[in-house]
């Protein structure tokens, strides 16, 4: 039976639905067009097109009275179309309305300045900035506003007057006041609040010392800052800060012995018990300043073998002995002696060591130093017959047994323990250097059409270094090694100097890379005998040999593949030891330029924006070619 009261009442709801949906949609469809329209108007007003931007502000104005951003936006659209008598109309009229709001009395003061009346402008900012208070968001605020119209002095007297209004204010807006007074091209102001910022943010030391780099790009400056934080330190005495900057202050000049004393001295002051100073000697390690480096390891190690960072020391320590005979053409028996009696005393003592790098080491040392293959190989074999050593570092000694094995002149020992890696590490990178190692070993032998073939998959390897090593060696394969008919002599010569050098056997590789360039004066190998020498030479330390040798290359080869590589190592030798950063900042430009597709663009960039004085984001390699 039809009941007409429900259905009516049911009418009767849906009206008032629907009467809610009407009201809803009519007060929200404003709002949504006034925000459209709000886009709108900011994109004329980045893009420039003043007219329709003033135009529509005008219109969002009339809708939003009260909004200060809009308010402020229409006055920036009338100032760009130049009608000063409106902007200065409507600026007055909200002032009326809100006479203590200093956003309005500051566009005036800026409308003021563009219609020529400084003086009047200059003295409306001033009243500005007197009124600050100690609000830090208000000051901030009321800078950041200054900054953004270009007027420095005004934004650095914000903060000044900011950091008055404070009790404790040494550190206040040190961070915004720095980057003020470096835009300003005040630097000694700079780095004053750099170092204010130092001590109260140590937190964003790297940030700071990337700052630091960019003001103190000459000595005259680089000391200037010394002496200022050193008189800071004298007044200061309990703020750490100091002491930590001046350590690395004295790095980047070089003085790791100064450095030391102060990392020193702080280590002791906080109980550290030697970890700072060990970080320390990594560093100076790193840059290849063994006696800093050995002094920071002989400090940790004689706090005694209960400290924590005592074994940590004591093998590094052996590693910068080890490699400060590398870079020490000169060294003798009784020095390699000495090292040998370092590593034997540590490995008797610490026996869990033989399974460690440590031992791989001391293996180098005495296959590369003491002449001892026969000892060389024992050690490591002892390793690959260990239970309790890691499998992958059992390959790598393995490789390494292998590369022993060649030095003395046992090709088929040397392929058979590089062919034991490549079955056991198929899958892994240690096979594909395993992979490598045997195709290079071919290319010494003379089968050249083996090696090539080994080196066409490898160019393919997931390991840069394996892949570019592969594609360098099968380009100067396939340059120099022509047909059955031609003449084969001089790959096969320079094959031969090439493991000569492998065998450290420098003298004999230079008198067979000299027999090339006699008897084959234009040969295409001209490039990659140059670069050889210059191997030879930067092994030996003779970095103005190896320089030379580096700039034929450049200037004669620039179109060959060896010129990028080249021109890295020449920049490199340039930064690192003839201390001619302006020149080595030059020639790694050069390179990331010409060549952007080398392999040696990221370092390139990455030493290039370390000398620019940008943060570094990566640890200063050693470089071997």
């Amino acid at each position: 039976m039809f009941n007409s009261a429900k259905y009516f009442g049911y009418l009767g709801s849906m009206r008032f639905v629907v009467l809610f949906l009407l009201c809803f949609y009519v007060a929200i469809v404003p709002v949504y067009a006034q925000d459209q329209l709000l886009n709108i108007a900011r994109q004329y007003l980045r893009t420039g097109d003043y007219e329709k931007a003033a135009s529509t502000f005008k219109q969002l104005v009339e809708y939003n009275p009260e909004d200060e951003s809009i308010a402020t936006d229409y006055i920036q659209s009338l100032l760009g179309i130049k009608d000063y008598k409106q902007a200065e109309k409507f600026i007055r009229l909200k002032i009326k309305g809100k006479p203590k709001n200093d956003t309005y009395q500051y566009e005036l003061a800026k409308l003021l300045k563009l219609q020529g009346d400084e003086k009047k402008a200059n003295k409306m900012f001033e009243e500005i900035i007197q009124k600050l208070g100690s609000e830090e968001e208000k000051v901030r605020s009321c800078a950041v506003r200054f900054e953004i119209d270009g007027m420095i002095d005004y934004a650095i007297a914000s903060y000044i007057k900011g950091k008055s209004e404070q009790k404790d204010n040494t550190y206040l807006f040190a961070e915004e006041l720095a980057i003020l007074y470096d835009k300003k091209g005040d630097s000694e102001m700079a780095t004053g609040s750099l170092l204010d910022l130092y001590v109260s943010h140590p937190e964003k030391s790297e940030e700071i010392k990337s700052a630091f780099l960019r003001m103190i790009a000459t000595p005259d400056k680089l000391e200037s800052l010394r002496k200022k934080i050193q008189t800071r330190a004298t007044k200061e005495p309990e703020a750490l800060a100091y002491p930590d900057l001046l350590a690395w202050l004295f790095i980047q000049q070089k003085d790791y012995e100064s450095a030391f004393t102060q990392i020193r001295a702080l280590d002791l002051r906080l109980n550290e018990m030697g970890r700072r100073v060990l970080g320390f000697a990594r560093v100076a390690f790193r840059e290849l300043q063994f006696k800093a480096a050995l002094s920071a390891y002989d400090y940790v190690i004689e706090k005694g073998q209960e400290h924590p960072f005592y074994l940590s020391a004591r093998s590094e320590k052996l590693s910068c002995l080890k490699e400060q005979l590398r870079y020490n053409p000169h060294y003798t028996p009784a020095d390699v002696a000495q090292v040998e009696k370092a590593y034997g005393d540590f490995i008797e003592a610490f026996p869990a060591y033989k399974v460690k790098e440590t031992i791989r080491e001391y293996a180098e040392l005495e296959a590369r130093y003491a002449n001892r293959i026969d000892s060389a190989i024992a050690l490591l074999e002892n390793v690959t017959k260990a239970n309790n050593a890691d499998r992958v570092f059992k390959g790598k000694c393995k490789l390494e047994m292998g590369d022993y094995e060649l030095i003395r002149n046992n090709i088929w020992e040397s392929t058979l323990l590089y062919s034991q890696v490549d079955k056991d590490f198929k899958q892994d990178m240690l096979g594909e250097e395993a992979r490598f190692k045997n195709a290079k070993l071919s290319y010494y032998t003379g089968d050249f059409v083996w090696a090539q073939g080994q080196l066409d998959v490898l160019k393919a390897s997931t390991s840069e270094l394996i892949a570019n090593d592969a594609l360098n060696l099968s380009v100067l394969i396939v340059e120099n090694n022509p047909p059955a008919d031609s003449n084969s002599l001089p790959l096969l010569m320079y094959a031969r100097a090439d493991l000569l050098k492998f065998q450290h056997k420098d003298e004999e590789a230079l008198k067979t890379l000299d027999s090339i360039s006699t008897q084959y004066p234009k040969h295409p190998l001209a490039d990659n005998i140059l670069m050889e020498r210059a191997d030879i030479a930067y092994r030996k330390q003779d970095y103005s040999e190896a320089a030379m040798h580096l700039q034929a290359i450049v200037t004669s080869y620039a179109e060959d593949i060896l010129a990028d590589d080249a021109l890295y190592h020449l920049a490199y030798i340039n930064e690192q030891f003839f201390s001619n950063k302006d020149e080595a900042k030059r020639l790694y430009e050069q390179l990331i330029t010409k060549y952007p597709g080398s392999s040696f663009v990221n370092e390139a960039r990455k030493r290039f924006r370390i000398l620019r004085g940008d943060k570094p984001d990566v640890e200063t390699p050693s470089v071997s070619f």
